[in-house]
Formats: C-alpha cells, sequence, structure tokens
C-alpha cells in the first residue's frame, strides 16, 4: 500500500511536465507560478523519499515545510488574483494569521521534526477553501464564466478545492483517532491527488494566451 502512495509522484511529474511544454502560453501570467510551485513540490516528494531510507533522518521538517509553503503560495496566488479590495485584505490577514500559528505549532510546540503539523495544515485547508470561493465569486460576474471551462484558473481552483474539502474529514479521522491504519488514508490520498493533479493538467493544456487572463 505504500508503493500506491508513491505514484503521485509520478502525478505531479506528469502535470510539470505538460507545464513545462505549454509554458510558453502562459509565461506571463499568474498561471506561471503554479507551475514553479509544482516543480518545488515533485523536488520535495523526491527528498522526503529519500531522507530516511539513504541519511537516516525522519522526513518530518521537510514535509511541515511543505505544509507552511504549500498554503502561503496558494493565499498569495489567490490575493493575486481577486479584485476585490475587501477579499485582498481578508486573504492577507490569512497569510500572515497562518505564518504565526504554523510557526508556534511548529516550534513552541516542538512539531517541526517529531511530528506532522496536523492543526496548521487543517488551518491552512479552511482558508484556502475560503480563498477559492472568493475566486469562484469574481469568475461568476466576469464574461470567462461563459466559458468556464477553457479557463485554466477554474481547473486549478477546482482541483484544490476537490482535494481539500474531501481530504480533509480523512485526514483528520486517522490523525486524532486512527493512526495505526494508514490504508484507507492513502487509498484516499492517492485517489484525491488523481483528481487534483489531472485538473492541474487540464488547466495546462487549456492554456492559451489569446484568452488568459491575469497577467504576472
Amino acid at each position: 500500500m505504500k508503493e500506491l502512495g508513491s505514484y503521485s509522484q509520478y502525478l505531479e511529474l506528469i502535470a510539470v511536465i505538460i507545464g513545462v511544454v505549454k509554458y510558453r502560453e502562459f509565461k506571463n501570467y499568474q498561471l506561471k507560478y503554479v507551475l514553479y510551485f509544482l516543480i518545488y513540490v515533485v523536488i520535495n516528494e523526491f527528498l522526503t523519499g529519500i531522507s530516511y531510507p539513504v541519511f537516516g533522518v525522519p522526513n518530518y521538517a521537510l514535509y511541515n515545510v511543505y505544509v507552511l509553503l504549500h498554503f502561503c503560495f496558494f493565499i498569495a496566488w489567490y490575493h493575486s488574483l481577486l479584485e476585490s479590495e475587501l477579499r485582498k485584505k481578508l486573504l492577507k490577514v490569512f497569510f500572515f494569521f497562518y505564518l504565526v500559528f504554523w510557526s508556534f505549532e511548529s516550534f513552541y510546540l516542538d512539531n517541526f521534526t517529531g511530528e506532522d503539523v496536523t492543526l496548521s495544515f487543517t488551518l491552512g485547508v479552511l482558508f484556502l477553501i475560503v480563498a477559492v470561493g472568493f475566486y469562484f465569486m469574481e469568475m461568476l460576474t466576469r464574461e470567462v464564466v461563459l466559458h468556464i471551462t477553457q479557463s485554466p484558473y477554474f481547473w486549478i481552483s477546482f482541483g484544490i478545492l476537490v482535494y481539500c474539502v474531501t481530504y480533509l474529514p480523512f485526514y483528520l479521522t486517522l490523525s486524532f483517532i486512527n493512526r495505526e491504519n494508514p490504508i484507507i488514508l492513502n487509498v484516499t490520498l492517492f485517489l484525491i491527488n488523481c483528481i487534483q493533479y489531472c485538473c492541474f493538467s487540464i488547466a495546462f493544456i487549456q492554456a492559451n494566451r489569446n484568452r488568459m487572463e491575469h497577467k504576472s
């Protein structure tokens, strides 16, 4: 079952390859930062995979840094996409509050190198769901809604929303109730990652400089 979880890395890599191939279509748009982040994710997955077998070092620190960067990146990314000043201010508050909260859990509660930052993950998911909701609300007021499935930003947002809404209940249940049986979590995570990275791949495929939004 551990091997099943490792296949997520291939899904990430496929999305990155598609993004690199299509890069010229969105190199001047905010979508390019998602590709940059995915490249980091692939590298981080590789490092976490070899940290213990090769160096004998647990991968908690690498994972916990990933949690921080993942949620901070996407909160900041949606901040750059939104037009409403009120929503942008709320996301800015989310960003700095999350930094403080993650630091508190990681260092004050001493979870950085010995445990997953479960509370920070949960808070980040909730903040990110709100950020995606804000973006969808603004999409409904623009002409792009008439051909929404052609928008790369829709597919990125849809993939993130599916991941957050479906994975969080399983993550919390198995983190606090049943730590001894990770099989269900591994299967669920793999299936959710399939959906998320398929959405990311579709986003890059749909990228077309002639109809892209959000210049960088």
